[in-house]
């Protein structure tokens, strides 16, 4: 079948039309979990990692060897600013309409601003998917993109693999996919401890003043004391006189 450039273009504009984000929360409600544990998504469909809480990663796995990566994709260590989105009620976004996501779960439409790691899927092979972070991985947070219904790549036999794997093993670099909103450092901390440091400065200068000012007192007192020797001295000598 011959096709022109038109229609090759029209082709095109129509799969991009059609392409779709699917969304998956990473440690929501503050737990070990990715929520949804499976995406069904096509090719040029996105499968979007928003980080809820903690500090995890998204880490594509070899579904033969349990927590440990393939080099598909990985968003390295991310840090989340809470599980405040998470725990939220069934959401509503524009017009007061609600926010479905995959497997009927209601995104809050604040997950927006979380940390996001995007990943646009380019065939339909099962991609298992684990967190590098600590023990997360062999305690089951873990998930399946398109996953198979039996097999190395279905979600139960990847996560009995997980859970039986000795060592959790990070990615050595961040690839294979988009990071966004990550969090900023927070210089407050470095402004308190400069704070601190000045406080204790001052509070270690104060008894060095006050020995300063009570040295010059007494050396005031003596001046005094000498001089009023000399006065009585002379009134004495006056009187004998």
């Amino acid at each position: 079948m011959h096709f022109t450039k038109s229609t090759t273009f029209a082709l095109m504009q129509s799969a991009s039309v059609f392409a779709a984000t699917k969304q998956v929360m990473v440690g929501p409600n503050g737990g070990l979990t990715f929520s949804p544990t499976s995406v069904t998504a096509a090719v040029g469909d996105t499968v979007q990692f928003m980080f809820v809480s903690q500090n995890h990663t998204v880490t594509s796995g070899n579904p033969n060897a349990g927590c440990t990566p393939n080099g598909v994709f990985n968003s390295g260590f991310v840090p989340a600013p809470g599980g405040a989105a998470a725990a939220a009620p069934a959401a509503k976004g524009k017009n007061n309409k609600m926010i479905r996501g995959e497997n009927a779960i209601y995104l809050d439409p604040r997950a927006a601003a979380l940390p996001s790691f995007s990943v646009q899927i380019k065939d339909t092979q099962p991609i298992t998917v684990y967190c590098a972070q600590a023990q997360h991985c062999q305690v089951g947070m873990v998930m399946v993109i398109n996953p198979a219904a039996t097999g190395a790549t279905s979600l139960a036999a990847y996560k009995a693999k997980c859970a039986a794997a000795k060592t959790n093993t990070p990615a050595k670099s961040v690839n294979g996919g988009t990071l966004a909103n990550l969090l900023k450092k927070n210089n407050a901390t470095g402004a308190a401890k400069a704070a601190t440091a000045g406080n204790g400065a001052a509070a270690a200068a104060a008894p060095a003043a006050g020995t300063a000012k009570k040295a010059k007192k007494a050396k005031k007192g003596k001046k005094a004391a000498a001089g009023n020797a000399a006065v009585a001295a002379a009134a004495t000598a006056a009187k004998g006189n």
